[in-house]
């Protein structure tokens, strides 16, 4: 007798004690959680509505919005909250409610159900390929950020750690830790598809600017991203300074003349005028120095805008011997 009532209270602290999801972590389990807890400001299916008819975000494609790490984070309470003046900036809140915490078990369940049950079909794979995006991109990027307009309503964090920006929609100084790739691409192509009058407006930007937006934006709170260096690929690599001369004759003598003086037939009616490559140690500049000048053109490194940018004319190789043809080439002597 003795020997069974240790047993069993052993057995009842253990369930009085034990995550919930142990004795109950089904989809079933969830599934109550979300239509007790969740849905009470969460819409998880329907069709996309005017914000001003909502509580909270619609949850309803969550599961290719959020990346799951950041979402168990959300749910045991670790992150800020998005909003910083509530999700309805029409609402005299004055303060972004608190969001219910969860156990740990509870968190993993949850983000692991959402993942697999809320997709969206209009959800494809990104046209932006993170493991080429340069750390001249994100650059670019930060300027479309502010160019359209973007911190006049998201906060992001400047070099300091400080929070700039406008707090009405959601800050995304965190952005590459939170959303998933695939989700900003398409939602960068309209906003209110997914949320009608929801601030966001549909820019006109091209695909290499959106490239650059959402790429910089995948960057946001990633600790020591790894930026891609073009300048160390199989192209650089192979590059031919013959290949490279007959790419500099067809696209580089128009301005900068057959024997890099700045003579070119181009050069007469601009100012500043072409640099003078003939008397220039280009062998000396670095390599991405002169990848960024050609690819992004010359203002992207402080030099004349006159100077196009060549990337999407251009192919990888054609870069990389030309630049080959450059340091071989002009020496400054």
């Amino acid at each position: 007798m003795k020997r069974f009532s240790i047993r069993g209270l052993v057995i009842l602290l253990f369930v009085l004690i034990a995550p919930s999801g142990v004795w109950a972590g089904s989809d079933g389990y969830v599934e109550k959680l979300i239509n007790r807890q969740c849905k009470s400001c969460h819409r998880f299916e329907g069709k996309p509505t005017s914000k001003f008819e909502l509580k909270a975000p619609d949850m309803m494609w969550s599961g290719v919005k959020y990346q799951s790490p950041w979402l168990v984070r959300w749910l045991l309470g670790q992150e800020d909250n998005l909003y910083p003046n509530s999700y309805r900036w029409d609402k005299s809140y004055g303060f972004s409610r608190k969001h219910m915490i969860l156990t740990q078990e509870e968190a993993t369940l949850v983000a692991a159900y959402i993942e697999k049950t809320y997709g969206d079909s209009r959800i494809k794979k990104s046209f932006v390929d993170m493991s080429t995006f340069t750390e001249m991109e994100a650059g670019l990027g930060a300027g479309i950020f502010r160019e359209y307009s973007c911190l006049g309503c998201h906060q992001i964090k400047d070099d300091e750690g400080n929070k700039i920006g406008g707090p009405i929609s959601a800050d995304l100084f965190d952005a590459g830790n939170r959303y998933t790739l695939d989700w900003w691409s398409r939602f960068a192509e309209n906003p209110q598809d997914f949320t009608p009058h929801s601030g966001e407006y549909l820019a006109d930007i091209s695909p290499r600017k959106a490239r650059h937006i959402i790429g910089y934006l995948m960057t946001l709170g990633v600790k020591d991203f790894k930026y891609y260096e073009p300048w160390n690929s199989e192209a650089f690599k192979q590059a031919d300074a013959k290949r490279g001369a007959k790419v500099y004759k067809e696209y580089c003598v128009q301005c900068h003349g057959v024997e890099g003086k700045g003579d070119g037939p181009g050069a007469k009616g601009l100012d500043p005028k072409p640099a003078v490559h003939a008397d220039l140690p280009l062998a000396d500049y670095p390599e991405d120095y002169l990848y960024n000048l050609i690819y992004y053109g010359g203002k992207s490194v402080g030099k004349s805008p006159n100077m196009p940018d060549w990337g999407v004319t251009l192919s990888p190789q054609n870069i990389a011997d030309v630049i080959a043809h450059l340091r071989s080439t002009f020496k400054g002597e």
